[in-house]
């Protein structure tokens, strides 16, 4: 196809979309529909690609194979190598190992499929996935794969004119299906093509029906289309249910471009121009960047965020420049796809390899020193658990009667150590992975959500009937649940589908919260344990990556203004519970915070196993913490 200057332009903008987003999604929480937007692109080209040869009876289904392969693969080999050299470098052999299984999908082009399995792209913390972005890669993979087959088939059996009836047709049933996915099964809807192709296809009909025009409305398309992306980038989020309807504004706003005057100011631009070059390569270098930076702290650093995206671009214009526009393999499509095949089998055997040998034999990697994660599971005190309902767990920690229930999600569960140090008996753990402690509310996780509202009422109505005036000790991740800023599947509602503004969801989740542990201190003291701060990233691995690049390691912390504004309606619904239960407030900042500073490690050692759970390094430093709820048993 002849170039047009206005779609490499909108490459630019896709990929700036998208570094912006993963950069800092706070300042730029729409910009991953910069996907979106390479979809109609790739749909657009493919489409005149495959239906121009259709129509000339001169397409050849390897040669656009071979022309796929020759585009993708090079750069993402080279990306993928450069991983495997990191990695063997520099990192523990369990995330090496994670390293080389994701680029295994990622040659194979099944990422999309195995991350599909782990959680959902918005989920947090996405950033310990090195080769996450290649999702999308795959999901263009299998449609150039399966795209121009159907099209062989669809014009030979029905003809040039109905076939471009029957793409209109497979790209309604494709949205249809992307909306009702969306609805049912985001993480799905998010990583499949069936989901996705018709992304891929609304640019194909751009191509298969062009409009006409007047000259004046020729030149408006541009900069009406250019206002509805970057409205989208800056006004959608990733709380709103993805794909789904909601993606038509990108993708329609794209086409618009599309349809646009070709001559525009737009295409002329030559920043824009050089950006939409190297725009495949700056795709695939930046998210590796992104994880350096999280790993190591930094990603909240203006100045490292900003030369973060500025050695993006650098990175990929090398790419560009040296993989990408090198000369490819020669000869007949069918031995130029045998190279890349071959190339791509070599390096996954590799990496299949390596990662077989270093768990047999991790001491291969004589030149470096396995750092020891710490446990996550508390061994200082003999604990018992029992699998109970709604897949969660019934722990007694040390011996003889019980003197506390301690009752939460895995925050609970992390810091029962700390309770049990102070106990004189033992104490019972009821506990419950990404349940907030609330007996009226909604979640985007439907299933989480009605496990979760099951598990707290079934306790609820335990307590009514067992262990009367046992203390009980509420501890959990409350500003993981109260977060509408950065939402994930863990965010609660509660009018699933209306848009609550912060105020009153601050309001609905306080007086939710008062009202579940007033119904829980109704024949028993109650005490709420206000959040355990939060790391900005991986403490154990940000350690041990820091460790590698300087001589002298400095303490993992968080500003405590920054704890204090991200647990704000979590704390404020522990006072209202306070003043109106009768309940008692612990807090944990007393000692785990100081000069400011809440701490993730001291003199090198984590306190925590990830970036919230403490560990026994981290129980430690809340000593007399929980004294206060059995003195008062005692008296």
């Amino acid at each position: 196809m002849p170039f047009n200057a206005n779609i490499n332009a909108l490459r630019a903008l896709a990929v700036m979309a998208v570094v912006l987003f993963h950069f800092n999604p706070a300042l730029f929480h729409g910009g991953f529909i910069g996907v979106d937007v390479f979809f109609v692109i790739s749909g657009y080209l493919m489409t005149g690609i495959v239906f121009s040869g259709l129509e000339n009876r001169s397409f050849s289904l390897l040669r656009f194979y071979m022309a796929r392969a020759r585009r993708i693969i090079p750069a993402l080999m080279g990306l993928c190598i450069a991983l495997m050299v990191l990695g063997f470098l520099y990192l523990p052999i369990d995330d090496y190992r994670a390293i080389l299984r994701a680029i295994k999908s990622s040659l194979l082009f099944t990422s999309n499929f195995e991350l599909a399995k782990s959680g959902g792209y918005f989920d947090a913390p996405p950033q310990e996935n090195w080769l996450l972005h290649t999702w999308s890669l795959s999901v263009e993979w299998q449609f150039y794969l399966l795209y121009p087959i159907a099209m062989m088939a669809g014009a030979r059996w029905l003809g040039l004119r109905k076939l471009k009836m029957a793409v209109v047709a497979l790209t309604v049933a494709s949205l249809l299906a992307s909306i009702a996915m969306t609805q049912w099964r985001e993480t799905l809807a998010f990583y499949m093509l069936p989901s996705r192709a018709w992304e891929l296809l609304m640019g194909g009909m751009a191509f298969l029906f062009p409009l006409r025009r007047t000259h004046a409305a020729h030149r408006l398309l541009v900069p009406v289309g250019l206002v509805g992306i970057v409205g989208s980038a800056l006004l959608l989020s990733s709380e709103a249910p993805w794909p789904g309807y909601l993606a038509l504004l990108p993708v329609l706003s794209t086409l618009i471009v599309v349809y646009g005057d070709r001559d525009s100011l737009l295409g002329k631009l030559g920043i824009l121009q050089w950006a939409g070059r190297i725009s495949y390569s700056v795709y695939l270098w930046h998210w590796p960047l992104v994880v350096v930076l999280y790993l190591l702290g930094l990603l909240n650093s203006w100045q490292y965020m900003l030369g973060g995206i500025a050695l993006s671009f650098a990175l990929g214009h090398v790419s560009w420049r040296y993989i990408e526009r090198h000369e490819k393999p020669a000869g007949s499509p069918r031995k130029t796809l045998g190279v890349f095949a071959g190339a791509t089998v070599a390096v996954v055997v590799l990496a299949s390899v390596t990662a077989s040998l270093l768990k047999d034999h991790p001491g291969a990697r004589f030149f470096y020193t396995e750092p020891v994660a710490p446990l996550e599971a508390s061994e200082r005190y003999p604990q018992t658990c029992t699998k109970q309902p709604f897949d969660s767990e019934e722990c007694t920690l040390g011996k003889g009667a019980p003197t506390v229930i301690l009752m939460g999600d895995s925050h609970a569960h992390a810091t029962a150590s700390a309770v049990q140090r102070v106990n004189p008996g033992s104490t019972l753990l009821w506990w419950h992975g990404g349940c907030p402690l609330l007996l009226d509310f909604d979640m985007h996780n439907k299933t989480q959500a009605s496990t979760c509202r099951d598990f707290n009422r079934d306790k609820l109505e335990r307590l009514k009937q067992s262990y009367p005036g046992l203390p009980l000790v509420l501890f959990s991740r409350a500003s993981l649940y109260a977060d509408t800023v950065k939402p994930s599947k863990y965010t609660v509602s509660f009018e699933p589908g209306k848009k609550t503004s912060p105020a009153l969801f601050a309001k609905r989740y306080i007086d939710e919260y008062t009202n579940t542990v007033c119904a829980l201190a109704s024949n028993r003291p109650v005490y709420l344990v206000r959040p355990i701060p939060e790391m900005p990233f991986n403490v154990y691995k940000g350690l041990n990556l820091r460790a590698q690049f300087a001589s002298q390691v400095s303490d993992v912390y968080t500003p405590q203004r920054q704890y204090a504004k991200r647990n704000e309606v979590a704390n404020q619904a522990i006072d209202q519970a306070v003043a109106r239960c009768g309940a008692k407030a612990i807090d944990p900042t007393a000692y785990l915070c100081q000069n400011g500073k809440c701490m993730g490690s001291l003199g090198g050692v984590a306190l925590y196993h990830d970036d919230n759970h403490l560990v026994d390094a981290g129980d430690e430093q809340l000593k007399d913490l929980f004294v206060p709820v059995f003195k008062n048993q005692s008296n």
